[in-house]
C-alpha cells in the first residue's frame, strides 16, 4: 500500500478505553508484517473505573486469525479494552501524577492492578491541563456584557469584577444578593464517585451554624446531571433554603464559567479523581478550592499554611462527612475572620499556572522515551 505522510517515525497517543484497541492492532496487524516498526503508541488513563467490558467474542472477529494476543483483552470472563491498551502500548500515562500511584492498589485498579504493576517501568502520571484562552477571567465572554449586563472581567491585580460576579451570579440563582456571604458551588456529576451524599450528610452542620460563627451564614450553589437520588437532594435543599441555597439539576458552559467566576470556595468531595478539571478553572477564577485529597486533586491543590501563608487550598485526608467539614470550616473561617490571609490566598490561586504548556513539555519528554526502547512487544512470529 501506500506508504503514511509521516512515515513511520510516528506515536501514537491512544486517550481511554474507546481506543484500547489500537496498540492491539498496532503490534497484531502492523509490527508483525513490518510496517511501523518504527511508531509507538502511547496510552492514557482517564479512569480505571470504565474499562470497556464486552462480552467474550472470537480472536478472529477482531482480525486475529490465529488468536495472538487475544488472551491480553480477557479478564474476569468478559473482553475489557483499557486492559488490552495497558497491557499492549509501548508506555502508559495516567492524568495526574497521584493517579498513577493509585491504580497499582486494589482500591484503586478496578481489579486491573496486576496488569498496571506489571507495566510499573513504562508507567507515568501527567497533570492534565486545561485550555487558558477559553478559561481567562480577563478575557471570558461569559463575563462580557451581553451576558452579565456589565464587563465584569477581573485579573489577580484587580479583582473588583470577581465581586460584580458574585453579585450577578446571586441575582440570576435567586439568591439574596450579599457580597460578604461566602457563596460554596459544587459542580459536577451527581454520582457516587463525586462525594454528593457527603455534602448531603453535613448539609445540616453546614447550614445552621456554630457557637464561633463561622457555619450558617453561607450560601450554596449546586449543579450538575446524573443519578435521581442526587438530583433529588439538589431540589430538597433549594426548597428547604429559599434564598440561601440554589440547585440547577442540568449543565450548560455558561453556568459553569458564572458559577466558577462568583463563587468564593468550590468543593470537590470525590471519592477518587483521576484528574478533575473543575478545581483548575476554579483557582484560575480566584475560587478556593476544597476537596478530598486523592488524585489530580491532591496534585493540583496546595494545602493551606496560615503560618508560612504558603498553599492555595484545603485537602482533607478521608473522604466523609467529618473530611469536608474540616476543609470547609477552616475555609470559611479563614474567609470570615482572616481577610486578608484570604486574599493572599485567592492572589495565589490566580497566579497557578495550569497551562497545556506545562504538561506537554512532559508529554514530549515521554514520547521521547517511547522511541528510544523497543517496541514493548516484538511480534509473535507466523
Amino acid at each position: 500500500g501506500t506508504p503514511s505522510f509521516f512515515g513511520d517515525d510516528v506515536v501514537f497517543i491512544c486517550n481511554d478505553w474507546m481506543v484500547g484497541l489500537v496498540p492491539l492492532i498496532m503490534t497484531s496487524h502492523y509490527r508483525r508484517f513490518g510496517c511501523y516498526a518504527n511508531a509507538r503508541t502511547i496510552f492514557d488513563i482517564h479512569n480505571m473505573g470504565y474499562w470497556g467490558g464486552f462480552p467474550p467474542c472470537d480472536p478472529s472477529d477482531l482480525g486475529l486469525p490465529d488468536g495472538a494476543y487475544f488472551d491480553y483483552l480477557n479478564h474476569d470472563r468478559q473482553i475489557k479494552l483499557l486492559k488490552g491498551g495497558i497491557e499492549l502500548a509501548d508506555r502508559v500515562v495516567t492524568v495526574s501524577p497521584s493517579y498513577r500511584d493509585e491504580i497499582l492498589s486494589p482500591e484503586g485498579g478496578w481489579g486491573l492492578q496486576d496488569a498496571c504493576r506489571r507495566r510499573f517501568p513504562h508507567l507515568d502520571g501527567v497533570l492534565n491541563g486545561i485550555d487558558i484562552d477559553e478559561w481567562n477571567p480577563k478575557t471570558d465572554h461569559f463575563l462580557s456584557a451581553k451576558f452579565q449586563g456589565f464587563d465584569n472581567f477581573f485579573s489577580p491585580e484587580d479583582r473588583s469584577g470577581k465581586l460584580s460576579c458574585k453579585l450577578h451570579l446571586q441575582s440570576a440563582f435567586h439568591l439574596q444578593e450579599d457580597k460578604n456571604v461566602p457563596v460554596i458551588a459544587f459542580i459536577g456529576r451527581l454520582a457516587f464517585q463525586k462525594g454528593i451524599d457527603i455534602i448531603e450528610s453535613i448539609f445540616g452542620w453546614l447550614m445552621n451554624g456554630d457557637a464561633a460563627g463561622v457555619t450558617g451564614y453561607v450560601q450554596v450553589i449546586m449543579m450538575g446531571t446524573g443519578d435521581e437520588r442526587y438530583a433529588r437532594f439538589l431540589r430538597d435543599a433549594e426548597n428547604n433554603h429559599k434564598g440561601r441555597v440554589a440547585s440547577y439539576v442540568g449543565f450548560t458552559p455558561e453556568m459553569e464559567h458564572k458559577i466558577l467566576a462568583g463563587a468564593d470556595i468550590l468543593v470537590m468531595p470525590s471519592r477518587y479523581e483521576p484528574c478533575g478539571l473543575p478545581q483548575l478553572y476554579a483557582q484560575r477564577y480566584g475560587t478556593v478550592p476544597v476537596v478530598h485529597a486523592t488524585g489530580g486533586l491532591k496534585d493540583s491543590v496546595e494545602q493551606y499554611d496560615p503560618f508560612q501563608d504558603s498553599g492555595t487550598g484545603w485537602k482533607f485526608d478521608t473522604a466523609d462527612g467529618e473530611g469536608l467539614k474540616y476543609g470547609l470550616w477552616n475555609a470559611l473561617n479563614t474567609y470570615k475572620h482572616h481577610r486578608e490571609s484570604w486574599d493572599r490566598l485567592v492572589e495565589r490561586c490566580m497566579n497557578q499556572d495550569f497551562s497545556w504548556e506545562r504538561s506537554a513539555k512532559r508529554y514530549i519528554e515521554i514520547c521521547k522515551w517511547a522511541k528510544i526502547d523497543p517496541p514493548f512487544h516484538q511480534p509473535i512470529p507466523f
